[in-house]
C-alpha cells in the first residue's frame, strides 16, 4: 500500500512540474515582469542571451529560426536567428547562451561588439524558409556544391547570403561576401558561383514571397 502511494505521489509532482515549467520564445519576453533577458552583440553575427528568471516556475526559452534583435542603433545591422536554439532556467536563477544569426541590412555596418540596445521580434515568413533549408539541405547541397554546407559556420554563411537575397540586396555585396566568406579571396571562383546562384535565389525568394 505504501509503494502504491509514494508511486501515485511521485506520478503527481512529475505532473505538477511539467504544468509549473513555462515554454516561451525569446521574442515573447520582451514585457515579462518576471524575466530579464539582456543580449549583447559578441563576435561573427553571434549574440549573447543572458535570461535571468525572478519568478517561481522554471522556463524554458525557445529561440526559433525567424526570431529577430532589432538594434535601437539604425546605423547598425538587425539580425535574425537562423539556427533553432533552447535554453532552460530555472526559477530565481540565470542562464546564457550564444546564437548564431545573420544581418539583414547589408548596407549598414556590423553591430558594435557588446552593443546591449536590442528589442525582441518574429518573422513568420523569413523563419519557414530558413527551415525550408534545414529540412532540405541535402537538396540544397546538390544543388550549391556540399563544401558550402559542411560546418555551421558554412551553413552560417550560405544562410547569410539567402537572407540578404531575401531582403533585396545587391548582386555585388553577394559577391563581396562570398569572396571573403565561402572562397578565401579567390574571385574568380566567386564570382563563378554567384553568376549561378544570385539569379536562382534571386527567382526562388521572388516565387516565395508571393505565397
Amino acid at each position: 500500500m505504501k509503494l502504491k502511494l509514494l508511486l501515485v505521489f511521485s506520478i503527481f509532482i512529475t505532473a505538477f512540474s511539467v504544468d509549473a515549467q513555462i515554454n516561451k520564445a525569446f521574442f515573447e519576453l520582451n514585457f515579462d515582469a518576471n524575466i530579464d533577458v539582456r543580449s549583447t552583440s559578441y563576435s561573427a553575427y553571434q549574440m549573447k542571451v543572458e535570461i535571468e528568471n525572478f519568478g517561481s516556475e522554471d522556463i524554458i526559452v525557445h529561440f526559433p529560426p525567424g526570431g529577430f534583435f532589432l538594434n535601437l542603433d539604425s546605423t547598425e545591422q538587425n539580425l535574425v536567428v537562423l539556427f533553432y536554439d533552447m535554453i532552460e532556467v530555472k526559477s530565481a536563477s540565470k542562464e546564457s547562451i550564444l546564437i548564431r544569426t545573420a544581418c539583414i541590412n547589408p548596407k549598414r555596418k556590423p553591430p558594435k561588439k557588446g552593443r546591449t540596445t536590442w528589442v525582441y521580434n518574429y518573422d513568420d515568413k523569413i523563419g519557414k524558409l530558413i527551415l525550408f533549408y534545414h529540412e532540405n539541405i541535402s537538396i540544397v547541397k546538390m544543388a550549391t556544391g556540399a563544401e558550402h554546407h559542411e560546418t555551421l559556420e558554412d551553413q552560417q554563411n550560405f544562410l547569410q547570403m539567402c537572407v540578404w537575397v531575401y531582403y533585396n540586396a545587391e548582386k555585388k555585396q553577394i559577391l563581396d561576401f562570398a569572396t571573403k566568406y565561402l572562397f578565401d579571396g579567390d574571385k574568380e571562383e566567386s564570382k563563378e558561383f554567384v553568376d549561378i546562384f544570385f539569379p536562382l535565389a534571386v527567382t526562388f525568394i521572388d516565387l516565395y514571397k508571393r505565397i
